[in-house]
């Protein structure tokens, strides 16, 4: 921890720990004024401690810090490329004096703990700015919060930024032609969906087609992509009409959560391209959930031109990963190219020659792993596919059917990063397992 946060001062005094400014919070995303002096008792008990915390998080790279009332006490996490670690264990009255602070400077009602609410802070750590977008829910213990931290520096808007490969680019272009159909974005709640399919959106060539955008991108940037002057009374079928009125090729839709919105999307199906995310695990537990929403396997098939699954892999850390040959029989058995001379993996040794400790990556802080990037899977609604799921919508099927097809498929993006010296065979079996 870079404060130590919770240890005693004969602690840190040993440890030495390399102090740095706090992390300075700098406004609501709403613009709602943090009233600190009408609050001053708490701000007293909670302002610090939350700073504390946050710059923390943020030193160790956390996308997300996550306070959770436990009995007595507050826990708090911090995921670090999508793995838990642990941090400090506060007292309830203290966890929930950070949570309120949290909450006051993000714009939000601290009077309410009952109602989730979202909102989110601007905030600056040694000059990298942040969005910390804060989000709420009560549970039997107390209040839960949860904090992503999205560095403003690394914004990750564009398809190269998050491992989509060109040849899977060039197939997204080819299914987003024709101006029909919709390209829908398979992914587990807090996955990064949203980011993925805004790599999708940037994968077509936004220069030779019209592209616009109703979904909010918040702090992603759509260069080229038009967005539509709201119209007071305007419905979604309003909005997809004017569209379509201009002459517009795809547009970028929000999130697809219920029977009435999937059904504005048949209406139009035949008219304009559109690419949409939607809450499931993987391509095919998303493709079945969108048919059931469209009140018909038959009418969601038709309606789909592919859907893209993906998850996020821990990315070896390039300052400190460590090669070995591997065993022929090893490369056989994962699939791997013949050609592989070298798999790397996080550094084993931890002491020198002379029995000495070796000092830890400055980069990854000793992890071995520094980011993620995407595995992802692919499932076209070919003819063939369309009749084998109206016929029979089995999951395992589909699958069996789509890899048969040659269609791209998690295992084999899986290897690919592996063959690349990007992921651990490690890495790769926890991805699978999680």
């Amino acid at each position: 921890m870079i404060f130590g946060f919770g240890k005693s001062r004969e602690e840190e005094d040993d440890e030495f720990e390399e102090e740095i400014e706090p992390v300075s919070f700098q406004g609501a995303l709403n613009g709602q004024p943090a009233n600190l002096k009408d609050n001053a008792r708490l701000v007293k008990a909670g302002l610090m401690a939350a700073k504390d915390i946050v710059t923390d998080g943020l030193a160790l790279r956390a996308e997300l810090i996550r306070f959770e009332p436990k009995g007595e006490r507050y826990q708090v996490a911090f995921y670090i490329d999508g793995v838990a670690s642990p941090g400090p264990k506060l007292s309830k009255q203290q966890g929930m004096a950070v949570v309120q602070v949290i909450k006051l400077l993000s714009g939000l009602n601290i009077q309410e703990r009952k109602r989730p609410q979202s909102g989110g802070v601007l905030a600056e750590l040694e000059e990298v700015p942040y969005q910390l977008r804060v989000s709420t829910s009560a549970t039997p213990g107390g209040e839960r919060l949860a904090l992503k931290a999205i560095n403003m520096n690394q914004p990750l808007d564009r398809a190269d930024d998050i491992g989509i490969t060109e040849e899977m680019r060039e197939r997204i272009r080819e299914l987003s032609k024709g101006r029909h159909g919709l390209i829908l974005v398979s992914g587990a709640p807090s996955s990064g969906t949203t980011t993925t399919t805004v790599g999708v959106v940037r994968s077509v060539d936004a220069y030779q087609y019209t592209i616009f955008a109703l979904a909010d991108p918040e702090h992603r940037e759509l260069s080229h992509i038009a967005t539509l002057d709201e119209k007071e009374g305007d419905t979604f079928d309003d909005e997809l009409r004017r569209i379509i009125r201009m002459e517009a090729d795809i547009i970028y839709l929000n999130p697809i959560t219920d029977e009435a919105y999937v059904g504005s999307i048949l209406n139009v199906a035949d008219e304009i391209t559109m690419i949409a995310e939607i809450s499931a695990k993987d391509a095919v537990t998303g493709l079945l959930k969108f048919c059931k929403l469209a009140g018909s396997v038959e009418k969601g098939v038709n309606a789909l031109r592919c859907v893209v699954g993906h998850k996020l892999i821990r990315t070896l850390c390039d300052e400190c990963k460590e090669a070995f040959r591997p065993n022929p029989k090893l490369i056989a058995k994962m699939g791997l190219p013949k050609t592989t001379k070298m798999l790397y993996r996080p550094p084993r040794q931890t002491v020198d020659e002379e029995g000495n400790e070796i000092e830890p990556c400055e980069k990854c802080d000793g992890l071995g792993y520094y980011g993620r990037t995407l595995m992802l899977e692919l499932i076209e609604m070919t003819d063939e596919m369309k009749k084998l799921i109206i016929s029979d919508p089995d999951p395992a099927k589909i699958k069996t059917y789509a890899k048969k097809a040659g269609m791209p498929g998690f295992q084999q993006d899986g290897i690919r990063l592996v063959a690349e010296g990007k992921v651990s065979l490690d890495e790769l079996q926890r991805a699978f397992k999680s």
